[in-house]
């Protein structure tokens, strides 16, 4: 039997979530590859109205205009820390 439980071992760091999920279509830098994407820019977040984390973690599991959810590729916890991977990028400019 499975143990119900995450250990921190478990869930994946931001960097490694955004590579696997993410870049595909936001690439490192917040840029997008693919017309009608939306950038992850500071700027651009919160012109918005979505640069918090809570934003961020229901985009990442429900999706928003053309991007869909991942909330079947995520585990639990990892929306969060995606999150705030991205808002801390975002706010250090994608340096």
């Amino acid at each position: 039997m499975q143990n119900r439980y995450l250990l921190a071992s478990d869930v994946r760091d931001g960097e490694t979530i955004f590579r696997n999920v993410c870049a595909g279509c936001h690439v490192r830098g917040g840029s997008v590859v693919l017309k009608g994407s939306k950038s992850l820019k500071l700027s651009d977040l919160e012109k918005r109205g979505i640069s918090d984390v809570g934003s961020i973690v229901k985009i990442a599991n429900e999706g928003i205009g053309f991007m869909k959810g991942y909330k079947n590729k995520l585990k639990d916890g990892e929306d969060k820390v995606l999150a705030q991977w991205i808002v801390e990028n975002a706010e250090n400019g994608w340096k």
